[in-house]
């Protein structure tokens, strides 16, 4: 049998024996295919690990899809903290695991390249988590895939001068120099091209309706971009990132990702298994209390780094312990770090095994990690009350910030999408009430509007005490963070009782689960836009009030069952 197809015919089998098993285990699929590559590295022949090769294709494709995917409208939300918090995390953390791993022994250039390593953190794995839990759309949310992008594009610099660790001799520094004025000049060229040409290219070939021309002419450019910058001395995987910038702007870069995404997937399977081959299990075995150590140091440097620069920033209580938690871990770009680094011979291979498996425990642990975050800040807050540290973990403010005589009002938890139009809508008509948000932005803004707001984490009890749940007529929960909404029904129902509660939701699991909980009425907000969308299409098709009125109440009958 050709030694290419069965060698090929195995790393997919492994990659998809591991993606079952970390699937099973609820664990990213990453996680898995590095696994299943260390499992079958140790019983496979080296001829038949030879076509991992392939796998670099993986990287290209890995990373041109990672910039169609960045979106600078959702970093613009939070510039400031995404930008210079990314920055400032990325330089303390890798200065301090330098250190740390220095004291361990390990070579000053194996150091500061897994330092380097070790500072960024997995988009993949914080986007799953928080997709998961409908935190998407939350401030700690928000703050966390601001961070990461600005991680993302923080790797574009570290590419660039990777290669120049392998030559250190007198004059590296003008060398340097030039390596990075080559960088620029690709980066403002790839620039200029995608937004005067690629984009016009890109439509025209759109506007033929074929998927096989659209596929085609996506590989090719992420393809024919990686080549351009190997040729000025610059890493390929670095050239396909900018390409998936370039074009993350254009109106088909949704098309774009979709069809390139399974191709992306495969060969991004085939990296990570193939990265399994470097893992040694004898090496892992031998130095696994190190491993070990490593992986707590770097968690707690990274979590304590990310919880201070979120505290300076004024995000602190909740969102500054959910950061902190979900920033923890070590992301995939690590791993194209440590292997791009282990082919320039600037790390050994026993290097490299140290390096992925720290950075692969962090992933392991870090859904364990992310479980605990509420417990966590409940428990840090009520251990720091009425001390010096207590602005860190609470953002309830003073009691008279709102007027103890008001009642009968309505609350609104988020002023969001959906908050703003319920508050607009109780303004026209002179209904009190005041919202409870904790996005200093929209806080200012409303101050400036002369609308009653709190600056707080509405799920604090005090929060809710200083806006008078006792005495409400109504609490509206517009947050999109459904823990949030567990915890605020249950202390609402607990200390006042007779207030109603409306909730929004947005999947079918969620509106069920507040249903039992007992909540006055919980509005689905896509479900209602099909009701529109049915009302609309039974209008045009002549259809009476009532009929339309009927197949209505049947639709929200099923919805309720």
């Amino acid at each position: 049998m050709d030694v290419v197809v069965l060698g090929l015919f195995l790393i997919t089998i492994a990659a998809a024996l591991g993606g079952l098993l970390a699937k099973s285990l609820k664990l990213p699929g990453l996680v898995g295919y590095i696994v299943a590559g260390v499992a079958f590295g140790a019983i496979l022949p080296e001829n038949l690990k030879s076509v991992a090769g392939l796998a670099q294709i993986g990287t290209i494709l890995l990373l041109f899809s990672i910039g169609i995917e960045l979106s600078l409208t959702r970093l613009s939300k939070f510039l400031k903290i995404a930008v210079i918090g990314s920055i400032v995390q990325i330089v303390l953390v890798t200065i301090s695991s330098y250190f740390v791993l220095n004291w361990f022994s390990l070579p000053h250039i194996t150091s500061l390249i897994l330092a380097l390593g070790f500072s960024l953190s997995s988009t993949a794995v914080v986007v799953k988590l928080l997709s998961e839990r409908g935190e998407l759309e939350t401030i700690h949310g928000g703050v966390m895939l601001g961070w990461l992008l600005c991680q993302d594009l923080a790797v574009i610099p570290i590419m660039v001068v990777l290669p120049f660790f392998s030559n250190l001799s007198v004059g590296w520094e003008s060398a340097l120099v030039i390596a990075l004025g080559k960088a620029g000049v690709v980066i403002v060229t790839v620039v200029i091209l995608g937004k005067m040409v690629i984009p016009f290219l890109v439509h025209k070939i759109a506007s033929a309706n074929s998927r096989e021309l659209l596929l085609l002419s996506s590989v090719g450019l992420a393809m024919g971009t990686a080549a351009a910058t190997s040729f000025f001395g610059i890493s390929p995987s670095l050239g396909a990132f900018l390409a998936g910038v370039v074009i993350s702007a254009s109106q088909e870069h949704n098309a774009i990702f979709a069809e390139t995404r399974p191709l992306r997937d495969l060969f991004m399977a085939l990296f990570f298994v193939s990265l399994g081959f470097l893992v040694n299990p004898g090496i892992v075995v031998t130095h696994l209390p190190l491993i070990l150590s490593l992986t707590l140091i770097i968690l707690f440097l990274k979590a304590m780094v990310v919880f201070i620069v979120s505290s300076i920033f004024r995000y602190r209580g909740k969102t500054a312990i959910a950061a902190s938690l979900g920033l923890a871990q070590v992301g995939e770009f690590a791993f194209v770090i440590f292997s791009v680094a282990l082919g320039l011979k600037l790390i050994s291979p026993e290097n490299t095994t140290l390096g992925i498996s720290v950075s692969l425990l962090t992933l392991i642990v870090t859904p364990m990690l992310f479980k605990g975050v509420l417990p966590l800040w409940r428990k840090l807050r009520d251990l720091t009350s009425g001390t010096a540290f207590e602005k860190l973990f609470s953002t309830r403010e003073r009691r008279d910030t709102f007027s103890e005589s008001v009642s009968e009002h309505i609350i609104i938890c988020g002023y969001g999408r959906v908050g703003k139009w319920v508050g607009r809508a109780l303004a026209d008509f002179g209904i009190p009430f005041v919202v409870v948000e904790y996005n200093q932005k929209i806080v200012q803004d409303l101050k400036e509007g002369g609308v009653s707001v709190l600056y707080g984490d509405p799920t604090e009890p005090e929060v809710l005490e200083a806006v008078n749940i006792r005495q409400a007529k109504v609490v509206v929960l517009a947050i999109p963070d459904r823990v949030a909404q567990e915890t605020l029904i249950a202390y609402i129902q607990t200390v006042a009782p007779d207030v109603k509660i409306i909730s929004r939701v947005h999947e079918d699991s969620d509106w069920e689960k507040l249903k039992v909980l007992r909540v006055d009425k919980v509005v689905q907000p896509e479900f209602e836009a099909a009701i529109e969308i049915i009302r609309s299409i039974l209008l045009g098709r002549g259809k009476n009030k009532d009929e339309i009125s009927e197949a209505v109440k049947s639709l929200r009958v099923s919805h309720s069952r």
